[in-house]
């Protein structure tokens, strides 16, 4: 294992499912023969003014680069002014709209560059959207029908048809074909969740009912969205009492899940108005494919195109508060949390999303260092629902960011004070305030904390990890910590974290040769750590390899480590390992 710091980033932050990995988007043709702005650019590689289409050229793909798509659409906005004809300007203009939500805006340079490149796939998809809000479901199958036919068209124009069939009630047609996405490697699953939703919009419910149990029925963790579907269908058939076993069954398996809370919360309500299903019309269906695609798109590291999928979600569907949390999230994972901040606040306070928006909103605020300002907000959230221990949890999670130790396990402290009854799930709470004392020089009462944990869940790698290390580097229960670091690399044999530790126990227990493979090993799996450096190079000293072991000391204060760590790497490198004191 390596030092505490790093064994702390191992916990994951509250709610945060980073679905995305930012990858670059599929590029539209750069558009040759077309007057363009680069054309006007001095060859001689002058200066140029900023207030040029050049200038203004290149400040957008500099806000690109940094994420600010307001600036970037901005920017291109003004260079397109200048040079209307550019179709590289046009492009950057349009993409830089549509990751800026302004697809209206968008829409209005789709015929430009569908001119110059009819088959570009995302003019097109925000023509058909456009065509698609606007009812014109003729014209959308029209598009469809002109082609292309090849590549990611194959996908979505199945998509396109659908639900255009389906606006104008052309059933056979619209069901035909979703059909041919059932078996696509990308999209069978999207196709699995659109199969009911589609058969609803249909009015066909014994078919949609079938659908519905034939996604659900079996899996121990069917998805939120598809639950709330049916639960939605069954109160809509006079079944609340069918529609409350399913959401209760469901708990069992995703207890503190806001949908399925917020769903139950629903039926205890009486309503003058009667249930509304999960996607109401053929545009909403479509904004529901957008959604469930950039969900699909993001787990095969659809990037830049995913975020592109949301906002044309919105665009259809303003109200689809779960395509603002995936959108937040995206902006978190690429540290732009004031874009964060902004889509969380869009988040309707009344949706099933409104205390996790709350929450996003505060570890955003934090993240653009108004701490104060976020402490506040979650201290008014947990005053105003004394029952739920959320707020204090990323409360307790946010000291811990900032290294305040006593402060996180006072905060932790009370959020377990808020829930009756420990279970499984709660191991996360009691590891997190064990770290919080084990690092404020607490150690029995972590100790304490984290055995109860491993109650709770027996085999958890990272509580396994994290005592047995804490164990070995303070010389305890070496034996029994070297067997739970043991099951810990059986559950993570690829975490080079936990290979470390395991490396580390053995080095411990005087077991030099078997320290050197698995330390070498965790070298290999999470190279750049310079204490699992540090680790390999004192087991090769005890194995006789002092130069190598030299080399790797070296190698670890090239690698920036901590002052106490480089002070006492340097002395080894001047003195051998024996006389320097143990760790």
């Amino acid at each position: 294992m390596t030092d505490k710091a790093s064994r702390d980033r191992s916990i994951s932050r509250p709610f945060r499912t980073l679905l995305l990995a930012a990858a670059a988007l599929l590029p539209l043709a750069a558009c040759g023969g077309q007057n363009s702005m680069m054309s006007g650019a001095s060859s001689s590689r002058g200066a140029y003014r900023l207030d040029s289409p050049y200038g203004n050229f290149l400040a957008a793909r500099h806000a690109r680069e940094m994420n600010d798509n307001t600036n970037a659409a901005n920017y291109y906005l003004r260079a397109l002014r200048e040079d209307p004809n550019s179709a590289l300007l046009a492009q950057g203009a349009f993409i830089a709209l549509i990751a800026d939500g302004r697809v209206g805006e968008a829409v209005t340079l789709t015929p430009a560059l569908r001119q110059v490149n009819p088959s570009e796939y995302l003019p097109r998809m925000t023509q058909a959207s456009a065509l698609m809000l606007a009812r014109d479901y003729d014209a959308v199958l029209r598009l469809v029908a002109e082609g292309p036919t090849g590549g990611i068209h194959a996908a979505f124009n199945p998509l396109l048809a659908a639900f255009a069939h389906a606006g104008n009630g052309n059933a056979d047609q619209a069901m035909a074909n979703l059909q041919r996405l059932e078996r696509h490697p990308l999209l069978s699953g999207v196709y699995a969740h659109l199969k009911p939703i589609l058969l609803d919009v249909l009015n066909q419910p014994e078919p949609t009912e079938a659908a519905y149990r034939e996604a659900i029925e079996g899996r121990e963790r069917a998805g939120t969205r598809q639950i709330d579907g049916m639960a939605r269908f069954l109160e809509r058939q006079n079944r609340s009492a069918e529609a409350r076993r399913l959401l209760e069954e469901q708990m069992v398996f995703n207890p503190d899940n806001p949908v399925l809370l917020h769903a139950l919360r629903r039926l205890d309500t009486k309503r003058s108005q009667p249930t509304e299903p999960l996607v109401g019309n053929a545009v909403e269906g479509l904004a529901e494919a957008m959604f469930a695609s950039a969900s699909a798109l993001g787990r095969s590291d659809g990037g830049d195109l995913a975020e592109l999928h949301l906002q044309l979600a919105l665009f259809l569907r303003p109200d689809l508060d779960d395509a603002r949390m995936l959108l937040g999230d995206i902006y978190e994972s690429r540290n732009r949390f004031d874009q964060a901040l902004a889509m969380y606040a869009k988040v309707s306070p009344n949706s099933a999303y409104g205390e996790s928006a709350q929450l996003r909103q505060a570890w955003s605020i934090n993240e653009l260092g108004r701490t104060d300002e976020a402490v506040r907000v979650l201290r008014r959230m947990a005053s105003a629902n004394t029952s739920s221990p959320r707020a204090l949890l990323t409360l307790a999670d946010m000291y811990r960011q900032m290294e305040k130790w006593p402060e996180a396990t006072r905060e932790y402290t009370a959020a377990l004070e808020r829930i009756p009854r420990l279970e499984a799930r709660h191991w996360t709470i009691l590891f997190g305030r064990g770290v919080a004392y084990e690092r404020s020089r607490q150690f029995d009462k972590g100790e304490a904390d984290m055995l109860k944990a491993l109650e709770l869940q027996p085999d958890q790698p990272l509580v396994l990890n994290y005592l047995g290390y804490s164990w070995v580097d303070m010389h305890r229960n070496i034996e029994r910590a070297t067997r739970m670091i043991e099951r810990a690399v059986q559950l993570r044999p690829n975490d080079g974290a936990i290979v470390d530790s395991l490396g580390w126990a053995l080095y411990r227990l005087g077991r030099y040769a078997e320290a050197v493979v698995q330390l070498e090993r965790a070298v290999e799996l999470k190279g750049g750590d310079p204490v699992i450096t540090d680790h390999l190079g004192d087991a090769y000293w005890r194995v006789g390899r002092q130069e190598e072991a030299k080399f790797q000391w070296r190698r670890a204060l090239g690698l920036k480590p901590e002052q106490d760590l480089a002070l006492q790497v340097q002395r080894k490198l001047d003195q051998g390992l024996d006389p320097v004191a143990a760790k």
